[in-house]
């Protein structure tokens, strides 16, 4: 199993914010589901390096890590909602 693959199974078993960062600047995509609302985070058509679409809406930020400092979801900040997400698939 490569690092990559590796990273991928820490995400998933374990939510672990490292291994977000790695995949997402690795270029990765995380669609995940909080409070009824489908977000989905990708470097790709981005207005900035990053960017969280929470529905339709795009919140763009400079860098990964940024994105999980700033982004309010239902007025929340990521690091309080990450424990309460499902995550449904990594592109």
């Amino acid at each position: 199993m490569n690092m990559h693959d590796k990273m991928v199974l820490e995400l998933f078993n374990n939510k672990s914010m490292k291994a977000l960062i790695y995949l997402i600047k690795h270029g990765r995509e995380l669609e995940f589901k909080y409070a009824d609302k489908i977000c989905f985070i990708s470097k790709d058509n981005s207005l900035k390096s990053v960017s969280i679409w929470i529905g339709k809406d795009e919140q763009a930020f400079d860098s990964v890590e940024e994105l999980l400092k700033k982004v309010k979801i239902n007025n929340d900040s990521f690091e309080t909602i990450w424990n309460g997400c499902e995550l449904n698939a990594l592109y």
